[in-house]
């Protein structure tokens, strides 16, 4: 995929949407494409992660167990949490459909967030938004 697609993908995403183009660059350059085979896991609940994915193309199912939590398309992101602070994964996450993912890691994020006061503040902004809207899944 080329830097500009990436880009592109990152800007739809909450955390990252109306950064500077030249930051969403490096971040595309930063970020590793992931191809996810329909059934796979992508994580596991209860498993330490330190990363966050964005759903390039595709659609996964956030669940525990058997139970579906959610499903995210194309320009969603989750894992968000894990990124900020590394810690357990609270649900499994599964493929189902063939997908490209994203995936960023907290020392890449963190590496981010210290060059560029935009991208700590959009990223406040989207969980301040979360935490507002109350809701019991958090991406």
């Amino acid at each position: 995929m080329l830097t500009i697609e990436k880009a592109m993908i990152l800007n739809e995403v909450d955390f990252f949407s109306g950064l500077p183009g030249e930051l969403l660059s490096e971040m595309a350059v930063a970020a590793t494409e992931m191809d996810v085979p329909a059934g796979r896991k992508v994580t596991a609940e209860g498993e330490y992660s330190s990363a966050m994915y964005v759903v390039a193309s595709g659609r996964v199912r956030i669940h525990e167990g058997q139970k579906v939590i959610r499903e995210l398309t194309e320009r969603r992101s989750f894992g968000t949490r894990c990124a900020l602070d590394p810690q357990d994964r609270s649900s499994s996450v599964t493929a189902m459909e063939d997908c490209l993912l994203l995936k960023i890691e907290h020392e890449v994020l963190f590496e981010f967030i210290a060059e560029s006061p935009a991208l700590a503040n959009r990223i406040i902004g989207s969980l301040c938004r979360r935490i507002g809207n109350d809701s019991p899944y958090q991406e």
